[in-house]
């Protein structure tokens, strides 16, 4: 499954990475939920002592922004403990700017169900 992405981090390649990943989620564009399974796969690959300061891993962590609402909330508490744990180890400039961004933006809030209507709508005029 991560094949792709594994060579291209080998490669050092910037554009095979963004393009793997792309390619790991294409039931997102059918409205379908990312498999936790891609999830826990791109943290366990943000994990490695060399991608701390890899200029890569901000394209990894991108990940969990695109797909933030395709996303299990068991899949947005993990990443939300990655980054409590390992967040300040990022030092490339990419990766600490979206470290930054999934702390503080609703990507990996909790969701509420949203209430129904009460209100009805308005009939045009």
């Amino acid at each position: 499954m991560f094949s792709a992405l594994e060579t291209a981090i080998a490669a050092n390649d910037a554009k095979a990475v963004q393009q793997a990943i792309f390619d790991l989620s294409p039931v997102v564009s059918s409205g379908q939920s990312v498999d936790d399974e891609v999830a826990f796969g791109m943290i366990a690959i943000l994990r490695r002592p060399e991608m701390k300061t890899s200029p890569l891993s901000g394209h990894l962590l991108n990940f969990f922004e695109f797909e933030a609402t395709y996303l299990s909330q068991t899949a947005k508490d993990r990443c939300a403990a990655f980054l409590r744990e390992w967040g300040r180890e990022f030092t490339d400039v990419h990766s600490v700017q979206v470290v930054a961004e999934l702390r503080s933006g609703p990507y990996l809030k909790e969701v509420s169900p949203k209430e129904p209507r009460t209100k009805p709508r308005r009939a045009p005029s």
